[in-house]
C-alpha cells in the first residue's frame, strides 16, 4: 500500500515537499534490515544502528517528529510505514552528522528561532510569545531544530564540491524541451501469438524456470457487515451493530438483528483492489493488520458505507501449483514467444525497409508492403507519451540519435516493435532559455546533490549494519 500511495502524482509532488522540509534523502524506500517478523518477536529495544541499541523512548521521539511535518505536509492520509522510514531516516542522519564531528551550537537554535515569523513581534523575536505559544513543548522543538540544523550541516558537506557547468545545463535544457516529430510504424506481438508453438512440456519447463513470477503475495478474506451511505440514518445504524458486534464477539447476529447482510471480500493481497469494495487504504491495512476471526473494534469508512471487519482467513505468501496457474503461464509463455518471435520478423523488416529507403523509396511505401500502417506523432519531448507505444523518452532519444530522414532499429515497445522516422526538431527558444537559465541551473544542481546525498545516505545505511523492529 506505501508504494501504491507513492505512485500517486499528487502524493508525490506533496511527498518531496515533505523531504525537502525533513532534510532527508529523496529516497527513503529503502530496506528496513530484519522486521520483527523476521525475528519471530519484537525485542525491548526499536533497532541497531553501529552495533548500538536504538531505544524505544528514542525512536517514538523521533517519529513524532516524522509525523507532525509529514501531516502537515502531506495531510491525515500519510501511511504510518512512511512516517516509519521518515523517522528512522533522521535518526541515521543525525548519527552520521556526530561521526562527522558536526554540531548545531545554541547560538544557531536561537538565531534560527529567532528567524520564524510566527515568534516576533514588532519584527524582532519576543521571547514570551515563543513560551506562551509552546509551553512545555519548548524544549522539544528546539532539540528538533537542532537536529534540523545538524542534517543540513552534514547535507552541505557531503555535496560541497558538486557544481554543475553552463554545457551540461544547456544540454540537460534541450533535453527537457526540445520536441521532435517523426513517423513510425508498428508491429505487434500479437500478430505473431498464432506463430508460438508449444507443447505442455514446454511450458511446465517455462513454470519451472519463472517460477517467482507467478508468486502470490499474502492474501487475506474478509467477513464484513456494510453500511451504506446512501441510507438515511447509515451513521447512527452502523455505531448501533458495531456496539452489538464489540458485545456479541460475532458478526451474525447483530446483522441478523438488524437485516443486514454478511459479505466476504474473496481472498486479496494489499496491491489489489478490494473485491466488491474499491480501493481503501484503511480497509486494507487493517485487514492485513488482524488476526485469523478478529474482528476490528472500529467502524472503515470509504466512498461507500461503514464496515466492520473480521478476518476469516489469510494465506502467506505461496507459489501456486502448476496445475493451478496453467492457464497464466500459458499465456505468458505465449506473449515471450510472440516477442521473440516479432523480433527477429521486425529486424528482417527493418534491414528491406532501409534498403529501399538508401534507393529514395519513400518508408510509407516500404512499409506498406508488410501490410503495417505509418503513423505520425505531434511535435513530442522525452515527457510526452504515444499511442500504443507508451511513455515517449526512449521513443524520442532514438529519433534524435538519427539523421532526419534515416530510420531506427526495431525498438521494443508496449504493444510490439516499432520504427521510426524523424521528421523534424522544434528546437529550443534561445532567448527563453538565456531567460530561464539560471533558475534551471540552480534546481539542477540542487538534483544532482540529492542524488549525491541519496548515494552516501545509502552507503551510511549500509555501513551502519542498520536493523529495524518497528516496521510492520
Amino acid at each position: 500500500m506505501l508504494l501504491k500511495f507513492l505512485r500517486k502524482r499528487k502524493n508525490m509532488r506533496r511527498i518531496m515537499w515533505a523531504l525537502a522540509i525533513l532534510i532527508i534523502p529523496a529516497f527513503v524506500i529503502w530496506g528496513a534490515g530484519t522486521s520483527a517478523k523476521d525475528k519471530g518477536g519484537k525485542p525491548d529495544y526499536a533497532g541497531k544502528l553501529f552495533g548500538k541499541k536504538v531505544s524505544y523512548d528514542d525512536y517514538y521521539n523521533m517519529w513524532n517528529v516524522a509525523r507532525d511535518y509529514a501531516v502537515k505536509s502531506l495531510g491525515n492520509d500519510a501511511p504510518a510505514a512512511f512516517i516509519d522510514q521518515l523517522a528512522w531516516s533522521r535518526i541515521i542522519m543525525i548519527e552520521g552528522a556526530k561521526r562527522e564531528k558536526l554540531a548545531a551550537a545554541d547560538k544557531e537554535v536561537v538565531e534560527k528561532l529567532a528567524s520564524f515569523p510566527v515568534f516576533q513581534r514588532n519584527n524582532s523575536f519576543d521571547k514570551k510569545l515563543y513560551k506562551s505559544m509552546l509551553r512545555d513543548g519548548a524544549r522539544a522543538f528546539e532539540e528538533k531544530l537542532r537536529d534540523d540544523i545538524l542534517m543540513s550541516k552534514l547535507r552541505d558537506k557531503v555535496t560541497y564540491g558538486v557544481y554543475i557547468n553552463d554545457e551540461d545545463v544547456e544540454n540537460e535544457y534541450k533535453k527537457k524541451f526540445e520536441k521532435i516529430k517523426s513517423s513510425y510504424a508498428l508491429i505487434p506481438f500479437s500478430e505473431y501469438e498464432k506463430d508460438a508453438r508449444y507443447a505442455d512440456s514446454g511450458v511446465l519447463d517455462f513454470y519451472e524456470k519463472n517460477k517467482a513470477d507467478f508468486k502470490k503475495g499474502e492474501e487475506v478474506n474478509i467477513k464484513y457487515i456494510e453500511i451504506p451511505l446512501s441510507g438515511p440514518i447509515a451513521e447512527e445504524l452502523a455505531y448501533k451493530v458495531l456496539d452489538q458486534v464489540n458485545l456479541k464477539k460475532n458478526l451474525e447476529e447483530p446483522a441478523k438483528a438488524d437485516s443486514l447482510e454478511i459479505k466476504e471480500t474473496g481472498f486479496f493481497s494489499a496491491n489489489e483492489e478490494i473485491p466488491g469494495i474499491g480501493w481503501s487504504f484503511d480497509f486494507i491495512k487493517i485487514s492485513f493488520e488482524l488476526e485469523k476471526n478478529q474482528i476490528n473494534n472500529v467502524l472503515i469508512k470509504t466512498e461507500k458505507g461503514f464496515y466492520i471487519i473480521q478476518l476469516k482467513d489469510k494465506k502467506e505468501p505461496y507459489i501456486p501449483d502448476y496445475a493451478k496457474v496453467k492457464d497464466s503461464v500459458k499465456k505468458a509463455f505465449v506473449k515471450e514467444a510472440s516477442i521473440k518471435i516479432s523480433g527477429e520478423k521486425s529486424e528482417k523488416i527493418y534491414l528491406d525497409i532501409n534498403s529501399r529507403i538508401k534507393a529514395n523509396e519513400k518508408f510509407e511505401d516500404a512499409v506498406r508492403e508488410y501490410g503495417l500502417q505509418v503513423k505520425q506523432t505531434d511535435f513530442i519531448g522525452r515527457d510526452g507519451y504515444v499511442p500504443e507505444i507508451g511513455p515517449a523518452q526512449e521513443f524520442v532519444d532514438t529519433a534524435f540519435s538519427l539523421k532526419i530522414g534515416d530510420i531506427s532499429r526495431p525498438l521494443k515497445a508496449l504493444q510490439g516493435w516499432v520504427i521510426i522516422q524523424p521528421l523534424e526538431i522544434k528546437p529550443i527558444e534561445e532567448a527563453k532559455f538565456m531567460e530561464e537559465k539560471d533558475k534551471f541551473k540552480e534546481n539542477l544542481l540542487a538534483e544532482k546533490k540529492e542524488r549525491e546525498f541519496n548515494k552516501w545516505f545509502q552507503a551510511l545505511q549500509k555501513k551502519a549494519g542498520f536493523v529495524s523492529y518497528t516496521a510492520k
